[in-house]
């Protein structure tokens, strides 16, 4: 792992227009729009060796990332490239995998890669220094985008995510990392980063190119660009500084937030985000867990997607806010709030962003709070 130092922040666009796509991130804080002060290290999915760094998209935590009225699309990657000495262009993969068919995991085998995309590359640069590349690489012309069938039970699990050559330089002289935020359980003495409770599992995976696989205790900012508006649930502890600043853990503290009440009684908010409706409404429902995906067909052509906190009296609504800047947030439950009597039970979380300029609305992905 390298230690974070102030790095020269460089975007570059690689066949994908930003504004027309929206990049699935399960990170503490919004990359797009917010000051990243959680970020524990850069670093790589094994050291300086060759690996992929993988993002983990679950059906236990996740429905609908991507949902295009069933087939799930993505786009390509969105990731953060710490680089030890810009002028040294640094070459990577953009990789798609399936889950392994026993245990956890990716299916590392080349039956399991659904897509690979070699070759890619930083920028030229004359710049000596240490700096990040924002990459928004769309998969192009080799793989304009990547079909998935949502409903199959083999895609209860899926992985997207970049692979690392490997580079003996990093991280003393050069070399090609990712911005993290580490789990609490992670072992490496980060101040900022996740904020879980005890218990929860590793968000990321790597896999190496003998074909081994392990999980990694912390968060990347990488995640597949989808056309989907995004649902992201934020724990909320007022006794952690982990955020390194104010505001809501958009990522594990909302997955796995802790209302034992010894000490922590955690509070929820919700984070939906849209770059293809910036300025259009979005809707707020909940469920007692994931209900089955339903459509209504009535309403196609008018909305998008499927809905997956629908129970048998309907969907148990909280509220309707109009979006800004592609952003807006609900405060649900304050600190505090939630019994210890929950815990155990799970809640499943969901939003529709109705474009008023085109009268089209499209549902968020859904996300689980395992309480």
């Amino acid at each position: 792992m390298s230690s974070i130092r102030p790095l020269l922040a460089i975007p570059f666009l690689a066949g994908i227009a930003a504004a027309q796509v929206n990049p699935f991130v399960f990170y503490p804080q919004d990359p797009e729009r917010q000051v990243l002060t959680c970020t524990s290290f850069v670093g790589r999915p094994d050291v300086a060796n060759a690996g992929e760094a993988l993002m983990e998209v679950d059906t236990d935590h996740f429905r609908g990332v991507g949902d295009a009225n069933g087939p799930v699309f993505l786009f390509g990657v969105y990731h953060w490239i710490a680089d030890e000495k810009l002028s040294t262009v640094e070459t990577y993969d953009l990789v798609v995998r399936s889950a392994a068919a026993a245990g956890p995991g990716p299916d590392a085998t080349p039956a399991g890669e659904l897509l690979r995309i070699t070759g890619l590359s930083t920028p030229p640069s004359t710049n000596p220094a240490r700096g990040t590349w924002i990459a928004y690489d769309g998969f192009g012309q080799q793989a304009p985008f990547v079909v998935l069938n949502g409903f199959a039970p083999q895609l209860g699990r899926y992985y997207v995510g970049v692979g690392l050559p490997a580079n003996p330089l990093w991280p003393t002289t050069d070399g090609h990392s990712l911005f993290r935020a580490d789990l609490l359980n992670a072992g490496t003495g980060a101040v900022v980063g996740e904020n879980h409770r005890a218990g929860a599992p590793d968000p990321t995976w790597a896999v190496r190119p003998n074909g081994t696989t392990f999980s990694t205790p912390w968060s990347y900012v990488l995640g597949p660009f989808v056309t989907s508006p995004n649902l992201h649930v934020g724990g909320i502890d007022p006794t952690s500084n982990r955020l390194g600043g104010p505001g809501a853990n958009l990522s594990m503290n909302g997955l796995f937030p802790d209302v034992s009440g010894q000490p922590r009684s955690d509070g929820l908010m919700f984070r939906v985000t849209d770059n293809l409706a910036p300025f259009g409404i979005a809707l707020l429902g909940a469920a007692h867990g994931f209900q089955p995906a339903y459509f209504e067909w009535a309403l196609m052509g008018t909305l998008i997607g499927h809905c997956h906190v629908l129970e048998q009296g309907g969907v148990i609504t909280l509220g309707a806010a109009g979006m800004w800047n592609g952003v807006t947030e609900f405060s649900v439950a304050m600190p505090g709030t939630l019994s210890p009597a929950l815990m155990g039970h799970d809640v499943a979380f969901q939003a529709i962003v109705w474009d008023t300029n085109i009268n089209l609305a499209e549902w968020t992905n859904a996300q689980a709070v395992h309480l």
